[in-house]
């Protein structure tokens, strides 16, 4: 009886050591959800999330950020109570969600080409009127003012290539300040070249008067 005993318990340990491997061995690192999560951030990065979904990005780094402490704090817990499920299930959340951050960002900038690029044309069509307009003005005493703004041009229509450039790059927020500064420039110059001409009739005017 007492070897029986003996044999139950010896039965009962092996039984209560094999549980207890078990349970350490299912609790794995999901170090496949863990890469697929980062790749996911690092593709709304290179999708432009950084620009045109500012905060969602934020959030989706935090998230991450939330993950990996969640996964650090089971690793410094006793083997066989550690859990990964909640790490696993942000994890798996957190791909998703890049995925539509990912999504969101080439939406925008999409958009902001389609914007930058309308306002690209506007300001060539403001810097082209500019230069006709110069080909009516006079060149009486006003001449070396209006060399000036013949420089002035030359120089607007030499910045559109950064414009272009930019663009090109994909930097359509950086391509966009260029463009308006250029199509405010082209409108400036072609009220001061206007003013020239309605000047040289007023006094045009007044010498036949």
């Amino acid at each position: 009886r007492y070897a029986m005993t003996t044999g139950s318990l010896q039965t009962a340990g092996v039984g209560l050591i094999a549980a207890l491997l078990l349970m350490t061995g299912c609790a794995q690192p999901p170090t496949e959800q863990l890469a697929a999560a980062q790749k996911a951030v690092d593709a709304a990065k290179e999708a432009g999330a950084t620009d045109y979904a500012k905060n969602d990005f934020v959030k989706l780094e935090q998230q991450l950020a939330l993950a990996k402490e969640e996964l650090a704090e089971q690793d410094k817990t006793l083997s066989i109570f550690r859990s990964y499920t909640e790490a696993d299930k942000m994890l798996v959340k957190l791909v998703e969600t890049g995925g539509q951050v990912a999504a969101k960002a080439a939406q925008h900038k999409e958009v902001a080409k389609t914007a930058v690029l309308a306002l690209e044309k506007e300001a060539q069509q403001d810097v082209a009127s500019a230069k006709n307009l110069m080909e009516k003005a006079p060149t009486g005493k006003e001449r070396a003012a209006l060399e000036t703004i013949k420089q002035e041009i030359a120089g607007l229509e030499s910045s559109f290539s950064a414009v272009h450039q930019l663009i090109e790059m994909g930097d359509y927020f950086g391509a966009e300040v260029q463009a308006k500064a250029v199509k405010e420039k082209g409108a400036a110059v072609s009220g001061e070249i206007q003013r020239a001409i309605d000047k040289a009739k007023e006094m045009k005017r007044n010498a036949h008067g």
